[in-house]
């Protein structure tokens, strides 16, 4: 009988880890990134996804971004990335964003110190979602 009970409890410990790694079935899809650029994705209404992109805030450059009325940006959060006390490293920006809005939406951004004008040689991205 203790054999059977401890079969039972990894079986149910699988079945909890296997749900814990289904992220599409909780609305959550995997971070999209700079291989993205310009693609197409589609998600389903209430999926919520990750943009993940290179930054480094302390060269003035930072992504300033905009999304179409369907999308909701939930977080949008510089990480730091190299060594503790490294000046001058640079790291990552990570929005969360909600789709919220049928049809076709889209994510652009454009890499740029804010306060000089736009040339049309900055770098930029853009992520078209269809949203169902």
């Amino acid at each position: 009988m203790p054999l059977a009970l401890f079969g039972l409890v990894i079986v149910g410990m699988l079945m909890a880890f296997t749900a814990s790694v289904m992220l599409p079935s909780q609305g959550v899809t995997a971070p999209y990134g700079p291989a993205d650029n310009g693609k197409t994705i589609t998600l389903s209404e209430g999926s919520t996804f990750k943009i993940i992109l290179n930054e480094n805030p302390s060269t003035g450059y930072s992504w300033n971004t905009t999304v179409s009325s369907g999308l909701l940006v939930e977080t949008s959060d510089y990480v730091r990335g190299g060594k503790p006390g490294l000046m001058g490293a640079g790291g990552t920006h990570e929005w969360a964003i909600k789709a919220i809005g049928k049809g076709e939406q889209q994510f652009t951004a454009v890499y740029k110190r804010p306060w000089e004008p736009v040339t049309g040689n900055e770098t930029a991205y853009t992520l078209k979602i269809i949203v169902q």
